[in-house]
C-alpha cells in the first residue's frame, strides 16, 4: 500500500520561500541543528527531519510534523549551523505556510503575500463599518456619556454573533483539512472502547494546557550570550505571557459583561468584570510594546532581527485596541459626553471588529492552530502506544533502551 506521506512534490520549496527567508539547499543533514537545541526530546531529529522533509518535497510529512509547531524560535540552531542553512528561519517560514495552506478559502494567502491587499481590505473594511454604526447610530449626547446612544447596541450585539459565526465556520473548515494533512500519515491504531477514548482526550488537554499554560519552553531555549544580560522583564517568555494571559483576561472581562452586566448601566472601577479588564489590559499593553520595541531595535533574539507585515499587523492591532479601550474608560467615567470620546469608542469597535474577523487569515491563527495541533499529536501518540508492546516507545516506535544497572554483579 503506497505510503500517503511519500509523494513527492518539487514545488514545495519554492512555495515554503514565499513565507520567508531561508537557505536550508545548504543542509548536509549533519544533525548539529538537532543537537543544540534543548527543546528536542530522546529520540527526535528536528529541525534536521523537517528540513529534509522540505528539501525531498514531503509535503504531507511536513505538515504532519509536531515539530514546526514545537519549535520557539530561539535561533540557536542558525547560529550554530556550520553551513549556514539558517534551519530557524525555515522553521518559522514553515508556520506561515501551513496557515495558508490549511485556509480553505485562500485569503490567508493575500494577507500573508500582499501589503496593498492588506490595506486596501482593512481600510475598505473601516470605512464600511464605520458608516453602518453611524447610520444605524451616530447620536452624540454632551449632556453625559451615553455611548450606547451613539453606537446601537443591538445592531453591535447581532453584529458581533454573525462575525463570531462566519469566523467559526472559517476555522471548522480549516481545522477539518489541517486535521486531515496532520492525521493522514499516522499509523493506524486498533480499536478501543469509547472510554479509552476519553482517557486518552482528557490527558491530551492536560499536556497541551502544562505546556503552554507558563510556556516554559522559553527558559529552554539557548539564546545569544550577548542576551543573557537581559533582565527577566524583557525576556521573550514574560512578553509572550503577558500578551496570552492579557488577551484571555480581556476575554474573559469582555464575555462576563456581555453576561452578567446591563448595557450602558455605569459600574464602579472595582467591579469585577471591570477591574480584571483593567489589569489584563495593563498585561496586554506591556506584552505588545515591549514586542514592537524589540521588533523595532531588532533586539532580543533572531526572531526579532526580520520581521515581516503579518508580524507588525497583529501587533499594532492590539496595541491599538487595547490602548483605545482604556480611553474609551476613561470617557466613561467623565461627567459630560466629547466628540473625541465618541470617536474613539467608534475606532476602538472597529478595530476590534477587524482583528475578529482576520483571524483565521493573519498570524493571530497561530493561538488556535498551534493548540489544536499539539493536541491532535498529543492525542494521536497516545492512542498509539495502545497499540505498542510494553517496552515499546510510542514517540520513537522501536523498543525502549535498557537502562543499565549501577549496582553491579549479585
Amino acid at each position: 500500500m503506497e505510503d500517503p506521506g511519500a509523494r513527492i512534490d518539487i514545488r514545495l520549496l519554492d512555495e515554503l520561500r514565499q513565507y520567508g527567508e531561508f537557505n536550508v539547499i545548504n543542509c548536509f543533514s549533519c544533525g548539529h541543528c538537532t543537537a543544540v537545541c534543548n527543546l528536542v526530546k530522546s529520540g527526535e531529529a528536528f529541525p534536521r527531519r523537517v528540513i529534509r522533509y522540505a528539501v525531498l518535497g514531503l509535503r504531507d510529512k511536513l505538515a504532519a510534523e509536531k515539530a514546526v509547531w514545537s519549535c520557539y524560535y530561539c535561533g540557536e540552531c542558525t547560529a550554530a549551523c556550520p553551513r549556514q542553512a539558517t534551519p530557524g528561519q525555515f522553521m518559522d517560514a514553515a508556520r506561515r505556510y501551513f496557515i495558508v495552506n490549511w485556509d480553505v478559502t485562500t485569503l490567508s494567502r493575500r494577507f500573508y503575500t500582499s501589503p496593498r491587499f492588506t490595506w486596501i481590505s482593512m481600510t475598505v473594511l473601516a470605512v464600511v463599518l464605520a458608516v453602518l454604526f453611524l447610520a444605524t447610530g451616530g447620536r452624540m449626547v454632551s449632556e453625559r456619556p451615553a455611548f450606547f446612544e451613539f453606537m446601537n447596541y443591538a445592531f453591535l450585539h447581532y453584529l458581533g454573533y454573525a462575525v463570531m459565526a462566519l469566523v467559526g465556520l472559517v476555522f471548522a473548515a480549516n481545522f477539518a483539512n489541517m486535521a486531515r494533512q496532520i492525521m493522514r500519515t499516522f499509523p493506524k491504531t486498533p480499536g478501543h472502547g469509547p472510554g479509552s477514548w476519553i482517557k486518552d482526550g482528557v490527558r491530551a488537554v492536560m499536556d497541551v494546557v502544562q505546556e503552554l499554560a507558563l510556556q516554559k519552553e522559553f527558559d529552554e531555549c539557548k539564546v545569544k550570550e550577548s542576551e543573557n544580560r537581559e533582565p527577566w522583564y524583557l525576556s521573550r517568555r514574560v512578553m509572550h505571557l503577558a500578551i496570552m494571559w492579557g488577551f484571555l483576561g480581556l476575554l474573559g472581562a469582555t464575555t462576563f459583561d456581555f453576561l452578567f452586566k446591563e448595557p450602558g448601566s455605569h459600574v464602579p472601577l472595582y467591579y469585577p468584570a471591570r477591574l480584571l479588564g483593567t489589569l489584563a489590559g495593563l498585561l496586554l499593553l506591556y506584552g505588545t510594546s515591549l514586542a514592537l520595541w524589540l521588533r523595532r531595535e531588532k533586539k532580543g533574539g533572531l526572531s526579532f532581527e526580520k520581521s515581516y507585515l503579518s508580524d507588525w499587523l497583529l501587533l499594532w492591532l492590539l496595541w491599538a485596541i487595547t490602548l483605545s479601550g482604556y480611553l474609551t474608560e476613561i470617557a466613561v467615567y467623565l461627567p459630560r459626553g466629547f466628540f473625541l470620546g465618541y470617536l474613539i469608542l467608534l475606532v476602538h469597535t472597529i478595530l476590534a471588529l477587524e482583528l475578529m474577523l482576520l483571524v483565521p487569515f493573519t498570524k493571530f491563527s497561530h493561538v488556535i492552530y498551534r493548540p489544536v495541533a499539539l493536541y491532535l499529536h498529543a492525542l494521536l501518540l497516545r492512542r498509539r502506544a495502545r497499540s505498542l508492546p510494553l517496552n515499546w516507545d510510542a514517540s520513537r516506535y522501536r523498543p525502549r533502551e535498557a537502562v543499565p544497572s549501577t549496582s553491579g554483579p549479585v
